[in-house]
């Protein structure tokens, strides 16, 4: 019977080592997303990394196993893992010597996922090998004992991937799901510490000086920032922040994860896109149906429903926190807003309602963009649902001209397909740098000449924006590629951009104070 409860022991053991593993793993990009965004190399390079470290450490696990005694190194194995997956709450809040590094984005999060998640990733690794040497004791029956560790380690595997993803995140938060962790691989090694005496006082002593450390450490982090709120949603760590920026005034900021996707000021700003509501009045009489696609902090709708009163106005939004940040936060229960909560392309799908005005406003992240809303086949969709004459306007993030402009002449290319009749908007007086571009198709012809509209902006409510027009020419490059369903890289044509805006960013974010 004591065989039997030793050897469930390494099964359990082995269990929640998978499941300890996959748990950090998924949380890992979710660190890193407040601070250099989300984005496929945040995914590259996290599971990359990961399985890097648990290669190493299944390989110099498995040494240690056949020459040492390896049940006395199978509780210091999780006391290590446990450890070092405490120290990651610490290294993510002191990361500006890797930020401060380098401008490609790519690099940064191949030396933060290392940095962050390599050693822990490594002593989780060396758990599998340690817990086989001591539970197959039976060497004829090698395969049926590897095969079960292995099937409980990735049942484990699979129970974290579910709760991390459906339940940790969201209603723990990412840094508590690590400490998480780190407790049940402590407790998990203690157990394997029963009748040892020197590892029993082994670990009571980390007991005392890791919280100490962690305390001293964490303590004063967070309080330099005017921070409203703060929430880890399912879909990103979502704060507010009111700051007071030069040349803006007060403002109150949105930021999902690293990207600050609104900006609330006191009196209208040139150079923010959102500005730009009174365009469609210009080209359009009598709108009465407006959707727009990405909430953010309901700036754009709110805009909408004030300029264009007698319009219903819709927001199309796969994050439903935003509506509870808006409610609170920026003004949103003062609107009649109507918001249609689920992904863009699902709901599109089913709606068949007619619309005289679409704002696509889900690409303002340079750099998590959502490449099937920039699609030709996307594009067609969008078509379907305006009324004649109606208005499809994209807003993204990327440069007119120069060499950064290679994901602006894609994006231009694949819509004037669909809506040869166009204007063009920037947001920047120098056209070769990042900034948000405004792309605003016709269904139908040209209701107006680029050179009247530019009259009558002039003369109407936000006039600035008669110079935010440019030549609808200024995009003509018939050489660029075409975004598909099938073939849209858009991380690789942004990548440039990356580059070049990331250090930008990066300084606004420490003038703001952001606690990255």
């Amino acid at each position: 019977m004591e065989i039997y409860s030793k050897k469930t022991l390494y099964i359990m053991g082995s269990f929640l080592a998978g499941f300890s593993l996959m748990t950090v793993e998924l949380v890992s990009s979710r660190i890193v997303a407040p601070i250099i965004g989300s984005s496929v190399f945040t995914w590259t390079s996290v599971i990359g990394i990961t399985l890097l470290g648990l290669s190493l450490g299944s390989w110099i696990g498995g040494t240690i196993a056949d020459k040492r005694k390896s049940g006395k190194f199978l509780p210091l194995s999780f006391l290590v893992s446990s450890i070092l997956v405490s120290l990651i709450p610490i290294l993510a809040k002191n990361t500006d010597f890797i930020t401060n590094s380098s401008d490609s984005i790519l690099k940064l999060n191949l030396f933060l996922s290392i940095y962050l998640f390599l050693l822990p990733s490594l002593a989780i690794g060396l758990i599998q090998p340690i817990i086989l040497k001591e539970y197959a004791d039976d060497f004829s029956k090698i395969g049926s004992r590897y095969g079960i560790l292995s099937a409980v380690w990735s049942i484990g595997s699979v129970l974290g991937v579910f709760l991390t993803g459906f339940f940790f995140i969201s209603n723990i938060g990412s840094m508590e799901t690590i400490w998480l962790i780190s407790i049940i691989l402590f407790l998990i090694g203690l157990i394997f510490s029963i009748g040892n005496k020197k590892m029993l006082l082994f670990f009571l002593l980390v007991v005392i000086v890791v919280p100490i450390i962690l305390y001293l450490t964490l303590e004063k982090t967070d309080k330099k920032s005017s921070i409203v709120f703060q929430k880890e949603t399912n879909y990103y760590d979502a704060m507010v922040l009111d700051r007071y920026i030069w040349g803006i005034g007060k403002s109150r900021i949105l930021f999902l994860d690293a990207d600050s996707h609104s900006i609330e000021t006191q009196k209208p700003y040139q150079y923010f896109y959102t500005e730009m509501y009174p365009v469609f009045g210009d080209l359009k009489n009598n709108i009465k149906n407006i959707l727009v696609i990405g909430a953010g902090a309901y700036t754009m709708p709110e805009h909408f429903k004030d300029y264009y009163k007698n319009a219903e106005v819709s927001v199309i939004e796969t994050d439903p926190e935003m509506i509870t940040i808006g409610n609170d936060y920026f003004n949103l229960k003062k609107y009649d807003i109507k918001t249609l909560v689920g992904d863009a392309k699902t709901v599109i799908a089913k709606d068949t309602t007619k619309y005289d005005v679409i704002f696509g406003d889900a690409y303002n992240s340079f750099i998590s963009v959502p490449w099937y809303l920039l699609t030709k086949e996307w594009n067609t969709k969008i078509k379907e649902r305006l009324n004649d004459d109606g208005i499809y306007a994209i807003n993204f993030i990327g440069s007119v001209t120069g060499e950064d402009a290679k994901i602006t002449e894609s994006i231009a290319n694949t819509f004037k397909l669909s809506f040869p009749n166009f204007y063009v908007f920037s947001f920047d007086q120098n056209k070769e740098n990042i900034q948000n571009i405004v792309l605003v198709g016709i269904n139908g012809n040209l209701p107006i000449s680029e050179q009247d509209l530019y009259q009558k902006l002039l003369k109407g409510e936000n006039s600035f924006l008669a110079n935010r027009l440019l030549p609808a020419g200024t995009l003509a490059n018939s050489t660029s590629l075409i975004l598909t369903d099938n073939f849209a890289p858009v991380e690789k044509l942004m990548e440039p951009s990356i580059k070049d805006f990331f250090s930008e960013n990066l300084s606004f974010l420490k003038e703001i104070n952001y606690p990255i």
